[in-house]
Formats: C-alpha cells, structure tokens, sequence
C-alpha cells in the first residue's frame, strides 16, 4: 500500500497540473478585432503561429496599391503591413505565454548527495521536493495574470486604432502637401513671369529701379517657399510610405487630386461627456491598477515562496534504508516582506493618481479637440464661401480693367498671386478640419497616449 506521504505529494502534483488551465488559443486577438473593426472599419490580421518573413518587396499589396488611395484603404494597407503594427501585436503572444506561466508552478526538484568513504556500504541521502507555495497560491497568481493579460490586450487596442489615427492624419498630410506644392510651383511661375516682365520694362525705361527690385524680390522668396514646401511634401510621402510598409520608397502612391469636402455634421462637439464614458485609456487605467491590486496578495506572501514538501530516503553505512517525508520552511528573519509590501501598496496608489489625473487630462484635451474641429471648420468654410470667392472676383475685374488699359500688367499678376494664396490657404485649411476630426474622434476614444513604434 502506497505510504500516506506518498498519497499527498501526489495528490499536490496531481492538483498541480489539473490547475495549469489553458489561455486563449488566438492570445486575445479576438477582442482587438472587435474593438478596430468598430472604430475603424477595418480588419487586423496577425497569425500568432506565423513565421517571420523579411520585407523583400511589395508585391503583397501591390493589387491594393492599383487602385486610386484612399483613407481607408491606406489604413487597411497599414494594418497589413506595417512592421511596427505587426510587432506590437506580437505583444498579445507574449502576454499569452505570461498568463500560461501565471498558472503553472514550479517543478519538482530532485536532490542526491553520496558521501565518502563508507563502511561496510556507502552511505546515500536522496530527495524529491515539490515547491509548495506555488500551488497553494495559484488563485492569485492566476487573477494576477488575468488582470496583466487584460492590460495587454487593451494596450494593444489602443495602439492598432493610434496607428490607424496615424495613418489618416499623415494620408490627409500628404494629399493636401501635394494640392499646395502644385500651388505654390503655379505662384513661382507667375513670379518668375513678372520678374522677367520687369526686367525687360526696366531696360526699356519703363519701371524705376525700385520697382524691379519689388518684383525680384518677390520671385525670390516665391522660390524660398516652393523649396519649403517641396520639403514638406516630401517629408509628408516618406511619413505615408512607412506607415503603409512599403519597401520601396518610388512606390507610386495614386492619391486623388482633393481633398475630400468637409462632412455634413461633425461629431457633437458641446456635450463630450457621454461620448467620453468609454475611453479606452480609462479601461487601460481601471485595468492597470486591478493589477496592481491583484498583486498585492502576491508580495504579502513572496517571502514563503520557498516552502517545499517532499520524499527523503537515507541509506546508512549500516546499509540500512530509511524513507519518509520532508519539508522545507523559509524562516522569515532578514527578509520579512516588508519592503515588497510597501512597493506593492505604493504601486496601487500610483495607479489611483495616475487613473484620475488621466480622467482630467482626457476631458481636457477632448474639449480642446473639439475647439479645433469647430475653427478649423469655421475657417475653412470663410475662406470657400468668402476669401476665395472675393479675390476671384477682384482678378475678374481686373482682368477687365487691364484689358481697357485702365490697370497694369503687374496689377493683374499681383491679383493672380494673392487669389493663388488664398486657394493655398484653403486647402492647407480643409486639411486642419480632416486632422482635426481625426484628432477629436482619437480624443473621444481615447487612444491620443497609445503608439506603435518605441
């Protein structure tokens, strides 16, 4: 008949696996799914048993690329192929394996001592512990684990819908970069018309030296501001080129001509308050400090994480055998806990101060997210429905008087520089309201803090 000591270590260890529950087999990516389908539309794709695969070309997305680019279709590009997207939801494999390890405990640990010399037999010490501790407590390393699995998770989240925010920012970026380069090459040209106009009056004897030197001046600073801004377009395309994942920086990008006009309502933007009731930062928050909570149990009692139990067998220099069982007790003298404790509580009161100064700032930053949208709306509408309609008209007549002789040549350019500005400034305007929509929506949601990149 087995021993009664026997029983129980196999009793412990049976206990022991039975408690080794398995994670979720896909590491969460259903819930991160659920959440960026809802706030954007689109699908997240990542294969938790996939091999790494070098970016070698973009072939991949190339049938995606054939056709005219839109926001959402950037962002769909982007959450297929972005590296640094694809990294971080490598998170939720990593937080899979931690919630594993959260609910196994440690293996047996065998332990054999031969001594010399012996007579007439050598005499041997054997033993078989099984760390204790562990199992018993399982239930609050196992909430533990949970709780940290679900801050990963709501990490992750955040991070894939910052990243789509992202992409539309810089697509809409990049769009009115271009519209503003074309712009400002059609103001360069008209300067550069005048300067050479003024040059051949000036030898003519037809302009003063003062006038010549006003509309050189003016060609020259036109071209300041065209290199700026080839600049910024540049600059704008690499942005939209690495979020999309492209290998090859010459991928052409088919971008429409315009902007897209502003929406016909706007998100409500005078009662944010139920708007803001499920921010993801909050849930993170929440999240963050029910771990902190989880492990408080967990550092009261670190300091019996070595009690063991086990089998010990002897064989004396007699030759005779003795066996029974063995335990192995921490004597809590040097180390009693207490600075384990006292780190766990302040990590629970960090948690508190840090979910309640988020609360502030995110109510802080929705409101001036939404005083955005309404300028950059307000202004953009003054300068379609007024700015730009006016200078037109003013080059319209002028373009009647110089034709009766009445104005001159470089009255009409300088009509035709200033009404090209103004329909710059309208799109740099259209371009504000989309960011700025974009921005509220991220404030409203809650993922201004979340990132893809390190």
């Amino acid at each position: 008949m087995m021993p009664g000591w026997l029983r129980c270590l196999v009793a412990v260890s049976g206990l022991a696996l039975s408690a080794c529950a398995s994670a979720p087999r896909d590491a969460g990516l259903a819930g991160v799914q659920r959440a960026v389908v809802a706030g954007t539309g689109q699908q997240v794709v990542w294969d938790p048993a996939g091999a790494i695969s070098a970016p070698s070309s973009d072939a991949s997305i190339q049938p995606l690329l054939a056709e005219p680019l839109s926001a959402d279709r950037a962002v769909e590009i982007g959450l297929r192929n972005n590296r640094d997207l694809l990294a971080t939801l490598e998170s939720l494999g990593i937080a899979r394996a931690d919630l594993l390890q959260s609910r196994t405990i440690r293996n047996p640990v065998f332990d054999d001592e031969l001594r010399f010399p012996g007579v007439p037999a050598r005499p041997i010490e054997s033993a078989l512990m099984q760390p204790l501790f562990d199992l018993l407590r399982l239930r609050a390393r196992r909430a533990a684990g949970e709780a940290a699995f679900q801050v990963t998770q709501l990490q992750v989240t955040g991070a894939v819908l910052a990243f789509a925010g992202d992409v539309r920012r810089d697509f809409y970026t990049e769009q009115a970069a271009r519209q503003v380069l074309a712009r400002q090459t059609t103001i360069t040209d008209t300067a550069r018309a005048a300067a050479e106009l003024a040059q051949r009056q000036h030898e003519a004897g037809n302009i003063s030296d003062l006038d010549l030197e006003s509309e050189q001046a003016r060609y020259e600073t036109a071209k300041l501001d065209l290199a700026r801004m080839a600049l910024d377009e540049l600059q704008a395309r690499e942005r939209l080129i690495a979020d999309l994942g492209l290998v090859d920086p010459r991928t052409p990008l088919d971008l429409p001509s315009e902007l897209p006009p502003m929406a016909q309502e706007d998100p409500a933007t005078t009662d944010l308050q139920p708007a803001l009731a499920g921010r993801l930062d909050l849930k993170l928050a929440r999240a963050q400090l029910e771990t902190a909570r989880r492990n408080l149990p967990l550092a009261r009692s670190d300091v019996f994480a070595g009690l063991a139990v086990g089998v010990h067998q002897d064989r004396e220099t007699d030759g005779k055998w003795t066996a029974g069982p063995g335990v192995a007790l921490p004597i809590p003298i040097f180390d009693t806990g207490r600075a384990r404790r006292a780190r766990a509580l302040a990590l629970i009161r960090q948690a508190e101060q840090r979910l309640y100064a988020l609360d502030l700032a995110g109510r802080s930053a929705a409101r001036t997210a939404a005083e955005r949208l309404r300028e950059a709306r307000a202004r953009a509408e003054y300068l379609h429905d007024t700015v730009v309609p006016r200078r037109q008209r003013i080059l319209s007549l002028l373009q009647l008087e110089n034709n009766a002789m009445l104005r001159g040549i470089f009255d009409l350019i300088r009509a035709r520089q200033n009404y090209d500005d103004a329909t710059r400034e309208q799109v740099l305007a259209l371009r504000d309201y989309w960011v700025a929509r974009t921005d509220l929506q991220a404030a409203l949601t809650g993922v201004r803090g979340f990132s893809v990149r390190p």
